[in-house]
């Protein structure tokens, strides 16, 4: 539990948890669901970079969403979830990237978990930029480690192809030149 603000932190074993269990919820309903998985949740997950995120950033498919309401409910009752444990706000953002890349990141009877691919992702986070305590920098910087991007040139390709150029504005620019400095380049 975090102390200050009462958030129920996910770490990697029980966001697996909750994954496993929305499954066999959707299995007794005779119900398939795709959902993709975004932010601190990949982050956690996948890259293994961070102890826990505070909520799941996703985005539904298509589906009885009634039913969908009640198995989340369940689930957030059955792992004493803070409210707002699903978070669909990146839907916003999601309305300026020019393609989206997902993979599939695990598959279930019942539920196909996807994700972005990582550079999609590393556009994403260049593009929130959001002051600490959010974790977009740190992520960027590891995203960024782990694609081998080691030039501006490189690193402004791959968020070109998610992201219209034209939106950066001086808070985007900023966190490119100080992610360069961390990272040992000179990206001015």
């Amino acid at each position: 539990m975090d102390i200050n603000n009462g958030v129920n932190l996910l770490d990697k074993n029980k966001l697996l948890q909750i994954f496993d269990y929305l499954n066999e919820r959707l299995k007794e309903n005779q119900l398939q669901l795709e959902i993709t998985i975004y932010g601190g949740s990949i982050m956690t997950m996948v890259y293994d970079n961070r102890p826990a995120t505070k909520d799941i950033d996703c985005v539904f498919s298509e589906t009885n969403f009634k039913l969908l309401e009640n198995i989340l409910n369940l689930t957030k009752y059955t792992f004493n979830l803070s409210d707002g444990w699903i978070n669909e706000e990146i839907k916003e953002p999601l309305k300026t990237i020019l393609k989206e890349d997902k993979e599939t990141y695990k598959t279930y009877s019942n539920l196909k978990v996807l994700k972005p691919k990582a550079e999609q992702l590393l556009a994403m986070k260049i593009l929130a930029a959001r002051p600490e305590p959010a974790k977009d920098f740190y992520d960027a910087y590891i995203l960024c480690k782990d694609l081998n991007i080691t030039t501006k040139d490189r690193l402004m390709e791959v968020i070109s192809t998610y992201i219209p150029l034209t939106i950066l504005g001086e808070r985007q620019i900023n966190f490119i030149k100080y992610l360069g400095e961390d990272l040992g380049y000179d990206w001015k």
